[in-house]
């Protein structure tokens, strides 16, 4: 039997993201407002965690470029995200890869190539509203692919922000994206 959820927003908010090519596309919709994405860090040439190195089908000895960014809906951070981008990946053509080492965003550059965002794992942290805006709500591990061929692994955290309902952020509601 499959009990209704204590939080159905919540609930709602997950099977969009599940379904989505883009974290950033799918959260404006939600917060009726756009986002902004701010590169907080990067670093070229990083050795990834073997996890990463599996999932991007990486050669022995490979590097990458290890990303966090935040999303803000006006001055609220609703996500954070860390991105491990196979920058020197063949899928990417070479001003893509450029662009990446440039400090471009990953969504905007991935949009001109034919990719494919893959949900791999979407958790509710939480079971009920906190009413702490920085409280992480649902954690989502992706892997982005272009062409056939993953080129980077995401680990995506939204936040309680994401609900808010003060004008800043937010506004809660039917979700009606564009077709």
């Amino acid at each position: 039997m499959i009990r209704p959820s204590p939080w159905p927003e919540l609930a709602r908010l997950a099977r969009f993201v599940r379904a989505s090519d883009s974290l950033t596309d799918t959260l404006a919709a939600w917060t009726g407002r756009g986002l902004a994405v701010e590169v907080m860090n990067r670093v070229d040439g990083v050795c990834p965690d073997p996890l990463v190195a599996d999932s991007l089908a990486l050669y022995d000895g490979a590097r990458v470029q290890d990303r966090v960014v935040l999303m803000r809906c006006g001055d609220v951070v609703v996500a954070a995200a860390r991105s491990w981008v196979a920058a020197d990946s063949p899928a990417l053509t070479p001003a893509v890869r450029k662009e990446l080492r440039s400090g471009a965003d990953l969504g905007d550059l991935l949009r001109s190539q034919s990719h494919r965002r893959v949900s791999v794992q979407v958790t509710a942290t939480r079971k009920r509203a906190t009413g702490d805006l920085t409280t992480p709500v649902l954690a989502v591990q992706a892997r982005l692919d272009v062409g056939g061929t993953p080129v980077a692994w995401c680990d995506e955290t939204i936040f309680e922000a994401v609900f808010a309902n003060d004008g800043r952020t937010a506004r809660r509601g039917p979700l009606r994206i564009a077709a």
